[in-house]
């Protein structure tokens, strides 16, 4: 059984200013601002192969919030976001997403980070990932997670290497909803699929609840991510 069946969660987007970028998404293409996250301190970064981690970010998407997909627009604090380097590289391309009332056109955020925006409820709708060999990560999406149509693979073998540092500015990491991160990551193990660390729990920033979750790479080096649904009630 693949992981992440609770659908893609987020896109992560990272930024070098919030503010800016902020108002190119919620003015230029229609989306709302509903979550900050913001933790307070730097916390130890293994999750992300850092030393430490500390960042500002809103979660942007439709009417419905996180009833659908969001974009996780994201300013690293600690470290400082890193540029993107300008040859193509595997990866994350281009981010597919509608807003209501929006005007289907092609165009790039502040940091040229590639989008393709159509009308819609709101939110990602698919992303376009670029990989050296068509056939093992074709094999690898259908077998590992359950992404369907929402990934676009294109091969491109002469890219350089996906960008292995969590403060790259641009699209970095694609988060998966699961019920039992734990089994996920057992299912993962068994797959070959190596984590980034075993699986963290995180704060979020004040007033938010502390985050389960754990990084892994496709084939070459594209990050996803599992994030547990955070749980409620007694029991």
């Amino acid at each position: 059984m693949p992981v992440g069946l609770g659908g893609v969660v987020h896109l992560n987007v990272n930024c070098t200013d919030l503010g800016r970028s902020l108002a190119f998404y919620r003015d230029e293409i229609g989306l709302q601002a509903h979550t900050h996250t913001a933790p307070e301190t730097a916390e130890p970064g293994d999750a992300f192969g850092l030393a430490l981690a500390q960042w500002d970010a809103w979660m942007m998407g439709g009417p419905a919030g996180f009833g659908a997909t969001v974009v996780d627009l994201l300013e690293w604090k600690v470290p400082a976001p890193l540029a993107r380097p300008p040859h193509p590289l595997l990866g994350f391309r281009r981010l597919r997403v509608s807003a209501p009332g929006a005007t289907a056109r092609a165009l790039r955020d502040p940091d040229g980070t590639e989008l393709d925006v159509e009308p819609g409820a709101g939110g990602p709708t698919g992303v376009v990932v670029a990989c050296s060999d068509l056939g093992r990560s074709r094999a690898f999406y259908d077998t590992v997670t359950s992404l369907g149509t929402f990934v676009e693979l294109v091969a491109d073998p002469d890219a350089g290497p996906a960008p292995p540092a969590a403060n790259t500015v641009g699209i970095w990491r694609m988060a998966l909803g699961t019920d039992d991160i734990d089994a996920d990551v057992a299912t993962l193990e068994r797959l070959g699929v190596r984590c980034l660390s075993p699986v963290v729990a995180m704060s979020m920033g004040p007033g938010l609840p502390l985050l389960r979750f754990v990084l892994f790479p496709d084939p070459d080096g594209t990050m996803l991510e599992l994030i547990e649904r955070p749980r409620t009630g007694a029991g």
